[in-house]
């Protein structure tokens, strides 16, 4: 009996042929362990297999006797982003179409997101050969990213958004864009925005949509009955058509080339190079119509320094009004502390009313049943609590009114070619109608005639 050791070519098996040499036809396990070992076969040996050898031998075929361990090849490194898809508002069976479309074509994060996560490769695990040799692993291949501007990196390589803005996946790198850039309109083919760095539009906002950003708004088109707002920024547009719905808000300026029926609100100033047709607009600091299409005619204009325009009003007489001298917001919050005044006021007239009652009813009985007597309790509680607040109050307003006089001497409306009648301004209180036109007309407050009193107006 002959026996014959064959080894693969990854020499990962090793096979045992026996072969007729008509000498000896006895086959025991030691024999074949024993040309195993003369081949040099030291790992894997299948014993159950000899075994089978042993009880069944057939000549001229191979028998597998022995099987190494493949080595396990390492896994490529990967980058895994996570993205919440849009998800449509069912409630009450209805979606807004106008958040589905930005929310499945936009990856917008806010600072601080969980990202996604860096796995890096792994090297694999050896294998053994029939010969007790280690067999090296192909290892994984490292992933190809590079982390951009705007994303930080844990240690365990969650990937962290270190500001707000568009997460941008390109070609070997990841970064935030803070820029937003919309080539067309924004419709149902974009969405509402809501972006937290800077907006670019080259189109029109389309009735009803939303434009919201951290930063600088530019609108290169037409903004028509829809809500714009920078919660930080300015905003710069072309102009707004706003058929008396939507805002405009910035926390800083807004500039434009016209207002038509529109509501604007500024923290700093209104800007036109053109007109503002019956609108409602109101700036912090200045109101300015640029050149000679700068006409304000209707609606309100309120502001603290400053409005100025080529002509205000119209040969018409279209009602504009305009506030001047007092910041609008605290214009607005001086309002509301009045009227809550007036009415602690009430209240508390009625509140000693009732405690006056009380006390000459205890005066004369010498004192009060129990239920009366809580009742005394609480009003006196309640008128307490309620001097207090309108104190507060009052010193709240006294200060307000002190920031008047901070005002007082610049706070004008300049009609560099003419007011026309109409025309109904309003500083510090103090009003003055327009009954006649008047060119080149400038108005400001005299202190010693306590009134708004107009002037001739000699810029150019």
């Amino acid at each position: 009996m002959k026996y014959e050791v064959r080894v693969s070519d990854d020499k990962m098996e090793a096979y045992l042929i026996l072969r007729d040499d008509g000498i000896n036809y006895e086959i025991t396990s030691d024999d074949v362990l024993k040309a195993l070992e003369e081949a040099g076969v030291k790992y894997g040996i299948q014993y159950e297999g000899i075994k089978e050898i042993v009880e069944k031998p057939e000549f001229d075929t191979p028998y597998i006797v022995a099987i190494g361990k493949k080595p396990v090849d390492g896994e490529d490194g990967k980058l895994e982003i996570y993205h919440k898809e849009a998800q449509e508002n069912e409630e009450k069976g209805r979606v807004d179409f106008r958040e589905m479309a930005a929310k499945k074509s936009r990856m917008v994060v806010k600072k601080g997101d969980v990202l996604g996560k860096i796995t890096e490769s792994s090297p694999g695990i050896p294998g053994i050969d029939i010969y007790g040799n280690s067999v090296k692993p192909n290892p994984g291949k490292p992933v190809s990213v590079k982390i951009g501007e705007g994303i930080l990196i844990k240690q365990d390589g969650t990937l962290v958004a270190d500001k707000g803005g568009m997460l941008r996946v390109k070609n070997d790198e990841i970064y935030i864009e803070d820029v937003l850039v919309i080539k067309e309109d924004v419709d149902y083919s974009t969405g509402n925005i809501n972006f937290p760095g800077f907006v670019e539009i080259h189109g029109d906002v389309k009735p009803g949509f939303v434009v919201k950003a951290k930063k600088d708004i530019q609108i290169k088109g037409i903004v028509e009955a829809a809500t714009v707002i920078s919660f930080e920024g300015s905003i710069e547009l072309t102009g707004v058509k706003g058929k008396e719905k939507g805002m405009i808000k910035a926390k800083q300026d807004v500039k434009a080339k016209f207002l038509e029926n529109a509501h604007v609100e500024a923290g700093g100033t209104v800007e036109v190079d053109g007109p503002i047709t019956n609108s409602n607009v109101k700036a912090r600091e200045k109101v300015i119509l640029k050149g000679r299409k700068g006409v304000l005619v209707g609606g309100i204009t309120m502001t603290s320094n400053l409005v100025e325009a080529e002509e205000i009003g119209s040969p018409l007489g279209v009602r504009t009004h305009i506030e001047i001298g007092i910041d609008p917001e605290i214009r607005e919050e001086e309002k509301l502390l009045t009227t809550k005044l007036n009415l602690d006021k009430e209240n508390l007239d009625k509140l000693l009313s009732i405690l006056k009652g009380l006390k000459k009813l205890k005066d004369a009985k010498g004192s009060l049943p129990k239920a009366k007597e809580e009742i005394y309790k609480k009003v006196s509680q309640s008128i307490i609590n309620l001097k207090n607040m309108m104190e507060q109050n009052n010193k709240e307003l006294l200060k307000i009114r002190k920031e008047y006089s901070k005002t007082r001497k610049s706070a004008k409306v300049i009609a560099r070619k003419v007011i026309h009648p109409g025309v109904e301004v309003i500083m510090f209180d103090r009003k003055i109608s327009i009954s006649k036109p008047v060119e080149k007309a400038l108005l400001v407050v005299d202190e010693k005639q306590d009134s708004v009193v107009i002037r001739a107006y000699t810029g150019s």
